[in-house]
């Protein structure tokens, strides 16, 4: 059987990326990590100790590079020089020589800078339970040290050297008067809503405190990277690193701007979700509480049968509706109302008039609108989820073979 590729989504280079932003650096080089001889090997560096703060996977297996960032973190009260990537290699899952390894690269950055060893973060993704070539990580790290610009394409060639599975870049960036905000981020699969999602740097250059910094962490993950879903499968390796250069006066909204820069990406990993062909963006209002419309949220993301309905562009309400059932939560069902690209196909317990071929023509698209309405109090959520379509088996089952 031949299996149907998607068309690979072109996405325009997004005006502003991580180096536009004022006191950045990047670099990203080949190092021969990966077989394909792809990039591998990428350093992000701040002129000055920058403000920084992290959120990173819960899993009880995380990755020796998430275990010393945090522990990084901690020690220098959320300063950071430097962030050392590789791709290729997870280093999870590898023991004591994958923690030595991790702390290496570390080492070899701060000397390079002249800077405190904690002051280096280092994050790894790509096959999970192989050591680091540190030979190659060695001279990669060396290579990227001398390859740091604060030009456009230094930003963009860091993307390309952080990607895996990824179809495309990722990347988004505005600005705001004298302030930049840009991001980019890699991941494709093993993305779960469970903390962030696979690898993603978010930066700015306006001037907010470390504590600043971390209560808006929470806010804007919770519509971004932990708001978006693949395959239900965190990874041991997850990172998400929220930076600030200090460069600019703070707007009082700075906020209200970097959160859609960070959606934003969260959107392209769901729209990228190896082999997805869309996203479907869920939105759950009149909720007992935030958690219960996050658990409907995720009780219809995460359905297989769901997703192969928006993959079909099936206008199948059953599969949303009888997922909201299967929430504890909900008190009251017989008052949902569900709309699908804004069309109404249930209220009240029964399904709605409308066209299906009308409904099917407008679920044809990248960007599909789920709405679950409730009224059991003010609770809310919003959840991004890639269909499932054949691709996905295909990439996964040949994943390592």
């Amino acid at each position: 059987m031949s299996i149907p590729v998607p068309p690979v989504p072109a996405f325009p280079p997004a005006p502003y990326t991580l180096t536009s932003v004022k006191g950045l650096r990047a670099a990203g080089v080949r190092a021969g990590i990966k077989a394909s001889g792809n990039p591998d090997v990428a350093l992000l560096v701040s002129d000055a100790p920058m403000t920084c703060a992290g959120l990173f996977t819960k899993n009880h297996f995380a990755a020796a590079p998430v275990l010393l960032s945090r522990r990084h973190l901690e020690a220098s009260k959320g300063l950071v020089r430097a962030v050392v990537i590789n791709s290729g290699n997870a280093n999870a899952c590898t023991g004591t020589q994958g923690e030595a390894d991790a702390l290496e690269m570390c080492q070899r950055v701060a000397t390079a800078l002249g800077c405190p060893l904690e002051q280096v973060l280092v994050c790894s993704t790509g096959v999970i339970g192989v050591k680091l070539p540190m030979e190659k990580v060695r001279a990669g790290i060396d290579a990227a040290v001398k390859e740091l610009s604060a030009d456009v394409e230094a930003g963009r060639r860091f993307l390309s050297a952080i990607m895996t599975t990824d179809a495309f870049p990722k990347e988004h960036g505005v600005r705001l008067g004298d302030a930049t905000m840009a991001g980019v981020c890699k991941g494709a699969g093993m993305i779960q809503p469970d903390m962030a999602t696979m690898l993603a740097f978010v930066a700015t250059d306006v001037d907010v405190s470390a504590e600043a910094m971390r209560t808006a962490m929470g806010r804007i993950a919770s519509t971004s990277f932990n708001a978006v879903h693949v395959d239900t499968h965190p990874s041991t390796n997850d990172t998400f690193l929220l930076l600030t250069t200090r460069q600019v006066p703070a707007p009082a909204d700075w906020e209200q701007h970097l959160e859609p820069v960070a959606r934003r990406l969260a959107w392209l990993i769901a729209r990228d979700g190896e082999g997805a062909t869309k996203v479907t963006t869920i939105r759950v209002t009149g909720a007992s509480s935030d958690d219960a419309a996050k658990a409907v949220a995720r009780h219809v993301a995460t359905s297989a049968l769901v997703r192969t309905a928006l993959f079909g562009n099936d206008p199948n309400w059953g599969r949303f509706v009888s997922q909201v059932g299967n929430v504890h939560d909900v008190r009251s069902p017989q008052k949902l109302v569900c709309r699908l690209q804004g069309i109404e196909v249930f209220r009240a317990g029964e399904p709605t008039p409308f066209d299906r071929a009308a409904a099917s023509k407008a679920m044809a698209r990248e960007d599909v609108s789920l709405e679950l309405l409730l009224d059991e109090g003010r609770g809310h959520a919003l959840l991004m989820t890639s269909d499932l379509g054949y691709r996905y088996v295909q990439v996964n089952a040949e994943y390592t073979t």
